[in-house]
């Protein structure tokens, strides 16, 4: 049996740098891109889904691993929390149309015909 790889070769580490890089990027243009109002919201329930992830100790995607009795690491500032929130809206734009479509320096219009059956209030809908 051989011993298993203890780093990876430098070629993928350039491009793991270089592809964090343009997420970053990404990201930026997304917060650029947003008005005053949508980047507010966007932060207050990013640190807030994190925060209450990390509590419930979901934080790192494992059930009962990440909480706060569990790790000792900081809950990271609101800028990055927000960073990979976007991040991940943008590796999902299925499901995130409109910040997906926001870290490509667009803003998307919210009309009634643009809405996903799903996003329309109940009201909306004689309901």
């Amino acid at each position: 049996m051989s011993a298993p790889m203890s780093e990876f070769p430098p070629g993928l580490l350039d491009y793991f740098a270089a592809r964090q890089q343009q997420r970053d990027k990404r990201a930026d243009t997304a917060w650029r891109t947003l008005t005053k109002f949508e980047r507010r919201v966007t932060r207050e329930a990013a640190v807030m889904g994190y925060v209450l992830g990390y509590r419930a100790g979901q934080a790192d995607g494992v059930m009962g691993k990440g909480g706060p009795l569990d790790n000792d690491d900081p809950i990271p500032g609101d800028i990055d929390i927000v960073r990979r929130v976007i991040q991940h809206c943008d590796s999902t734009s299925d499901l995130y149309p409109y910040l997906g479509e926001a870290c490509e320096g667009r803003r998307r219009r919210i009309t009634r015909k643009r809405m996903y059956p799903g996003e329309a209030s109940p009201t909306s809908q004689g309901g």
